[in-house]
Formats: structure tokens, C-alpha cells, sequence
């Protein structure tokens, strides 16, 4: 009865009516923490909401710790419901209580509920070091881009090329295109041929370097999309290999049974005639008596 249970609970779990329902709740969840902040008159109502929607949480990582066990431990993304979980069942005063903002983190389980977004999130991961190579490239140029910066343009325009952390933040707005004309017109009032620092700065970083960054990212999604697909094909190859196989073996015994039927016919061909017909054959071979060959008594019978 209790295997049955267990059965019973896993596959409740796994349902995708489950999964539907969960995905709900936790969109209810997100829409609560919204309203939640204007603070008006339904704040009450939303308070007990938040405790319902808790308590379902509560009761699906219970079932999913029955149903998986040792196996719930397995999977990443199970570790962080569980986090979730755990962080919204701080209580709301006591030294904890900061840690209660953190229930913001309710709405990311929207993640571990959508297939797809998991895969996203994973293809980032795997992304993680082709990226940091590019981005590695990519702080050595704004760095020798900021002391560079800093010895021209030091001087004359300190505001943005002061010292080294100024200019590296500027560095970093230039590299994002944002506001950068203020910098460059603030420079060019002194450096007329300033503009080559930027425009050349401007290239190397926003529509080189970043573009490498994101190609390492969509590489990494078609790998993580393909994966799935591969796995599907190779089962399936390994599916038809077995039955052409299990096809050639049946084949093989059918073609060794007419090796054999052939070879028995052809060694009783080759074989002599059966002991049971040679008397027959005698009789055929021995010479036979006719009427005008007289016996030996009637010959001497006449001769007297």
C-alpha cells in the first residue's frame, strides 16, 4: 500500500495538470508582491493571500521530497525552489526579518516552471567561460583605453579624465553610447582631433568586443537548444539499429536453416539404394528358365 501511495504521489507530481497548477500560483504569487506595494486598503487581504500561496509552496516541495527523495537533490534548479521556500517561511520580525526581501525571489520560480526558460538560463551558465575570455579582452582594452585617455585628455578636461577611476567611468559610458557626445564636445573644445580617440574607442568596444560576447551567448544557446534534439536522434538511431539488427539475425538463422535442408537433400542423393529393395534386384539379375531349355533329367532321358 505505501509503494502504492509513493506511486500514486509521484505521479501526481509529475502530471502535467500539476505543473499547469503550480505555474498559476506562483503567477498569483508575482501578482500579490505587485499589489503589495501600493500599500492601500487591501493590503490585509493580500497579506493572507501571500500565506496561502506560501503554504502551497510548502506543500509541493513536501510532495516532490516524497516522491523523489534522494533523487530531488539531484537537480540544480531544486535546490533553488527549495531556497525559495525556505527564505519565505522567515518570519516577518526578529533578526531575520531583513532576510523577508528576499521573497522577491518567489517570482523567479516562474523560471524553474517554463522548460524553456530553464534552457536559456543554462545556456548562459555554459556561456559563462567562452564569455570570460571575451570580457577578460574586453577590460584589458578599457583599461589601456582609461590611461590613455587619462594622459591626453587629463589636463585640460579633469572632469572626465581626472585619474584612473574617473576615466574609467567614463570609459564604461562611452562604451555604452550613452551621453557620449557630452564627452566628446567637452574634449574637442581643447583636442580638435579628439574625435579619432572615440570613434576609434567607440568601435573596438561597442560593435566589436560586445558583439563577441553575444555570439559566445547565442552559440551557447543553439548548443543547449541541440542538445535535446541530439539526444532524441541518438535514441532513435539506437532504436532502428536494434531492429535492423534483430531484422539480420532473423535472416541469418532462416538462410543457416536452408544451408541445412540443402545439405541433407544433396547427402541422400549421393547415398546407395536401400537394404530392403536388394533382394529384389537379385531376383531381377538371376537368368530364368524357359520351355524349350530342357533340364539336365530330361536331357539324359533322351541320350538313353
Amino acid at each position: 500500500m505505501v509503494t502504492l501511495r509513493h506511486g500514486q504521489v509521484t505521479k501526481t507530481v509529475e502530471s502535467r495538470w500539476f505543473s499547469n497548477t503550480m505555474f498559476m500560483v506562483i503567477l498569483a504569487n508575482a501578482v500579490i508582491l505587485g499589489w503589495a506595494t501600493y500599500g492601500d486598503s487591501a493590503l490585509p487581504y493580500l497579506m493572507i493571500a501571500e500565506r496561502v500561496t506560501i503554504g502551497v509552496f510548502v506543500i509541493e516541495m513536501a510532495l516532490k521530497l516524497y516522491a523523489w527523495r534522494g533523487g530531488f537533490w539531484k537537480d540544480a534548479w531544486n535546490w533553488f525552489d527549495f531556497g525559495v521556500v525556505v527564505i519565505s517561511l522567515v518570519p516577518a520580525a526578529g533578526p531575520f526579518a531583513v532576510l523577508r526581501i528576499l521573497r522577491v525571489l518567489r517570482i523567479l520560480r516562474l523560471i524553474t516552471a517554463v522548460p524553456q526558460m530553464r534552457q536559456i538560463i543554462g545556456a548562459l551558465f555554459k556561456a559563462v567561460p567562452g564569455m570570460g575570455t571575451v570580457i577578460g579582452l574586453l577590460l584589458i582594452v578599457i583599461y589601456a583605453s582609461a590611461i590613455l585617455g587619462q594622459q591626453l585628455f587629463g589636463e585640460t578636461v579633469p572632469e572626465f579624465f581626472g585619474d584612473l577611476g574617473t576615466t574609467l567611468y567614463t570609459m564604461f559610458l562611452l562604451m555604452t553610447t550613452e551621453n557620449w557626445p557630452d564627452v566628446s564636445d567637452a574634449v574637442m573644445e581643447h583636442h580638435p582631433y579628439g574625435w579619432i580617440f572615440f570613434v576609434l574607442y567607440i568601435v573596438l568596444t561597442a560593435f566589436i568586443m560586445l558583439n563577441l560576447v553575444i555570439g559566445v551567448i547565442v552559440t551557447s544557446m543553439e548548443q543547449e537548444f541541440s542538445a535535446g534534439r541530439w539526444e532524441e536522434d541518438q535514441e532513435l538511431e539506437l532504436v532502428q539499429h536494434k531492429a535492423v539488427m534483430d531484422r539480420l539475425a532473423e535472416l541469418g538463422a532462416q538462410v543457416e536453416r536452408l544451408e541445412g535442408m540443402l545439405g541433407s537433400q544433396g547427402r541422400d542423393s549421393h547415398a546407395g539404394p536401400p537394404a530392403s529393395t536388394a533382394p529384389f534386384a537379385d531376383r531381377r539379375e538371376a537368368p530364368s528358365i524357359s520351355a524349350e531349355d530342357p533340364g539336365p533329367e530330361t536331357a539324359s532321358r533322351g541320350d538313353a
